[in-house]
């Protein structure tokens, strides 16, 4: 019977991560249409940075392991702002095809928001 459990509450986690990626896909499509001026920003395109992104976090979070709490809350939120900003950074100018800036442009407000969101999480 726990194992029932746990499928359904893995199953209901990866359908609630899928939501949720798609909905920052749109929000991370119109931020790079209308901030970042990206041409080759499309719906599917920002949800591969989403998921790519998020990926290589949570591998490089995994990683890292244990050694991130001896950094106190203000640490982890700092390194993984910094992780979350290299990685969409990179990924959207890789995936999307355009410049440094466009890409910077064009994620720094969804970086700022999750930056208030973690820090409001962790107080």
């Amino acid at each position: 019977m726990g194992s029932l459990f746990a499928g359904t509450l893995g199953f209901m986690a990866i359908i609630l991560f899928l939501i949720g990626s798609v909905i920052g896909a749109l929000i991370l499509w119109l931020l790079a249409k209308s901030v970042g001026k990206v041409a080759n920003a499309n719906f599917l395109n920002s949800w591969m940075v989403i998921l790519a992104s998020s990926g290589v976090c949570a591998l490089l979070i995994y990683l890292i392991g244990s050694n991130l709490v001896s950094l106190g809350a203000g640490g982890m939120v700092a390194v993984y702002i910094i992780l979350l900003s290299s990685a969409y950074i990179t990924f959207g100018k890789l995936i999307w095809k355009c410049s440094w800036m466009e890409s910077f442009k064009a994620n720094i407000i969804w970086i700022a928001l999750t930056a208030a969101f973690m820090t409001f999480a962790m107080n």
